[in-house]
This record gives structure tokens, C-alpha cells and sequence, in this order.
């Protein structure tokens, strides 16, 4: 009977360690922390989801609404596997600085992979509004309904530091009349077509880009000398947009964007992180086809520009694909 015994308790503690071993079956559920519904986070946080299902198998899988800002102390907190974020915010939640300053360092996260360049504040205005610069705003104190994304969000953050390269707040829109509203992509493009919104200062996702097809709106665009500033300040990234890429670009426009990353527990196991990396780099055409921001997704430089350490797990799948040395 003791001898049986043994052998039963034997063959438990080996199952265990194969299962810790593998790093797949130790882990049985993920949380995958995207972005607004309504918005192309929340598709691409789906799109990891199939993906992850298809690596580890036997885990069951959950996307779940988040946000650049909010993902990160997630992951951190263990609420959270992989997430969507900023690599600027991700260089602050590592060093407790900026947007993580009252919320301390986040050092439980890591990154996989840099996404894409994604345009920023994009500061649309119906067409037929009065309203023909940011400058004009500052200078006639304009009466201006301004829709922005969710309160704490990196969208809302990055309108705010736009305008106030300006040396215009979001309190001083409130007290010249006007209004700044923080809402989902959804209610922003229902707001702007009911007319009870005039402008939005964000990011072109589907569902504003449907709402250009619906009501005509126009771009004021960032001025240079702010530019630069987001840039230098901020660590912004300067990009141009191409002429017609929006019927309202009219010409070869300077912009800011910010690099879209994704990131992972640092605590989740390598070989986990190492399967899913593998799924990110070996079809980058899946990523590709959810929207056009991801269409230049390059997995040879996906590894550059995200702002802070790779994971372990991913820096093991970058060298065997031979893209770092």
C-alpha cells in the first residue's frame, strides 16, 4: 500500500513540473486587455485572441476593454496577461514618471512587439464651423464643443498636451463657452451627427472614420513649432500624413503619432510569451488586414522602438526568427 502510494504521489509531482515545465499548460486562462468597443484595439485585442487560442491550447481565452493608460497598471497587478499600450507610456509605468508619477514604477510588465506608428489628435471640426485654426481658437477664445476619448485615456492625454502647446486647457474651452467632453468612439460619431458636439481630438479609428463619410468635416492642423515641442517634451513621434490619405488632408501634412506596443506580464512564463510572439511574427498578414494603421506591421523591426525591456520569451523568439543578434 505504501509503495502504491509512493508511486501515485511519484507520478503527480512529475506531471506538475512537465506542466510547469512547458510554461503553455501551467497558465489555463489568459486576459487580454484591448481597447474601447468601437475602436481598432479592441478588433486587434480579438484578432490576439484567436491567435492565442490557436498556440496554447487547452487555455481559454478573454479580451476584455481597456486602454493604453489603464492596461499597463493591469498587467501589472496581475489583472491582466497582455495588453495594448504606448511605448512612451510604457518607458513612464517603468520609471514612475510623467503619467505614472502619483501611481509609482510598474515593473511587473515587459514588451513583445512594436506594433505601429499610430496619428494622434487628429483636431477635426465640421466643415461648415467658422473655426479655421488652433491659433484662431487661442486668440478669438472660440466657442467650441470638443469630444475627446475616455478620461484617462491616452487619446484624451495626448489632445490635452496638444492643446496645451497652444497655452490652451481644457478648462479654459469651458470657460470661453464652449465644452470638452470625454466619450467612447461610438457616442463621439453620434454626438458630432446629432449636433450636439462640433469638433473630436483623437485618433482616426473606424468609427470616426465612418463619421467623415456621414457629416464633412475639416483638419486644423498641428503647427510645427508644437510639433516639435510634442516631440522633444513629450517624446511624441513626428510623422507626416500623405496627401488624400483623409479627404480633409489636402497636402503633405506634418503630425504627431505615438508607437503602438504590446505587452506582457513579466512574470508570465517564457515559454508562453515565446508561443505568442511567435503568432505575432510568423503571419504578420493577420495584423495587417484589421486596419490600416497595422498595414506597414514589419516583424523584422518589430523588436525596435518599444520603449523598455522585451520579455524574455520574446527576445528568445526575435533571435531564432534571426532578427536580433
Amino acid at each position: 500500500m505504501k509503495l502504491k502510494m509512493r508511486c501515485v504521489i511519484g507520478l503527480a509531482v512529475i506531471m506538475t513540473l512537465c506542466f510547469l515545465g512547458t510554461g503553455l499548460a501551467a497558465d489555463k486562462t489568459l486576459t487580454i486587455s484591448s481597447g474601447p468597443m468601437g475602436g481598432d484595439w479592441y478588433s486587434l485585442g480579438g484578432a490576439l485572441g484567436v491567435m492565442a487560442k490557436e498556440v496554447l491550447p487547452g487555455t481559454v481565452v478573454t479580451v476584455t476593454t481597456g486602454g493604453a493608460v489603464e492596461n499597463l497598471p493591469k498587467i501589472n497587478a496581475g489583472q491582466a496577461d497582455l495588453g495594448l499600450t504606448m511605448a512612451k507610456l510604457y518607458h513612464e509605468a517603468l520609471t514612475g514618471t510623467e503619467s505614472f508619477a502619483n501611481r509609482g514604477k510598474q515593473e511587473n510588465v515587459r514588451a513583445l512587439a512594436f506594433l505601429a506608428n499610430i496619428p494622434m489628435s487628429f483636431f477635426l471640426v465640421k466643415e461648415g464651423n467658422p473655426l479655421a485654426s488652433i491659433e484662431e481658437l487661442k486668440a478669438q477664445k472660440k466657442k467650441v464643443r470638443i469630444l475627446t476619448s475616455k478620461k484617462g485615456s491616452s487619446p484624451a492625454l495626448a489632445a490635452q498636451l496638444m492643446l496645451g502647446k497652444y497655452g490652451i486647457t481644457f478648462e479654459d474651452i469651458k470657460n470661453w463657452g464652449g465644452s470638452v467632453s470625454y466619450v467612447s468612439y461610438a457616442e463621439a460619431a453620434n454626438l458630432i451627427k446629432d449636433g450636439h458636439a462640433d469638433a473630436w481630438i483623437g485618433p482616426m479609428v473606424s468609427g470616426i472614420v465612418e463619421l467623415t463619410t456621414t457629416v464633412k468635416m475639416k483638419m486644423l492642423p498641428i503647427a510645427p513649432a508644437a510639433l516639435d515641442r510634442l516631440r522633444d517634451e513629450d517624446h511624441y513621434v513626428r510623422m507626416t500624413l500623405t496627401k488624400n490619405k483623409y479627404y480633409f488632408v489636402k497636402t503633405n501634412t506634418p503630425h504627431m503619432a505615438e508607437a503602438v506596443i504590446l505587452i506582457v506580464r513579466k512574470d508570465l512564463p517564457e515559454n508562453t510569451v515565446y508561443a505568442m510572439t511567435k503568432a505575432v511574427l510568423a503571419k504578420p498578414d493577420r495584423l495587417r488586414a484589421i486596419h490600416q494603421t497595422y498595414a506597414g506591421f514589419d516583424p523584422a523591426t518589430a523588436w525596435q522602438e518599444v520603449g523598455g525591456p522585451l520579455h524574455p520569451g520574446a527576445q528568445k523568439c526575435y533571435k531564432e526568427m534571426g532578427f536580433l543578434k
